[in-house]
């Protein structure tokens, strides 16, 4: 199953400056639902989102889509498109999890069966990347509200879509 992971403020912003939008530790619940979710699993991304985060996630696949075929990091492979990275993730786990930037986002979201989203009830300025807005095939089959603590800076919900 193809599934999309992602965590965006009111505007449906996901980053700013090639980075999230929230400083590391502002959104702990956030980090610890992506952690379960995808360990274990394959996880595909854009080249922008791998360097961001920098290093090999431990105890999941990962397959980086870019047009540029190589990648400096150990045991991260490349693919130079989607299509190549599902015929990769496939190789390793039937649950695939897209996980960023933006326009790894817009290309899967015809491909995938479920969105699992952290809406953080904020807007935060600056941002220059968006997560893309869902047509009448998808619908909020889960929802989870809670507010801010000391773990999260924001009010958040965690969302499932599922396409009808």
């Amino acid at each position: 199953m193809k599934n999309i992971i992602v965590a965006y403020d009111n505007e449906r912003a996901i980053g700013a400056n090639g980075d999230l939008l929230w400083g590391k530790g502002e959104l702990k619940a956030d980090m610890k639902q992506f952690r379960e979710r995808t360990m274990g699993h394959v996880m595909i991304m854009g080249r922008k989102t791998l360097d961001s985060i920098g290093i090999e996630l431990p105890g999941r696949k990962t397959i980086v889509c870019s047009r540029n075929n190589t990648c400096e990091i150990p045991n991260i492979e490349t693919a130079r498109s989607l299509d190549e990275a599902y015929s990769l993730a496939e190789e390793y786990d039937s649950e695939i999890f897209i996980v960023g930037g933006g326009e790894i986002y817009k290309q899967a979201l015809k491909d995938v069966e479920r969105i699992y989203a952290t809406e953080v009830d904020t807007a935060i300025p600056g941002a220059d990347t968006y997560f893309p807005e869902l047509d009448r095939k998808w619908y909020r089959a889960h929802s989870q509200q809670f507010p801010a603590d000391e773990d999260n800076k924001y009010p958040y919900s965690f969302v499932t879509y599922e396409r009808t």
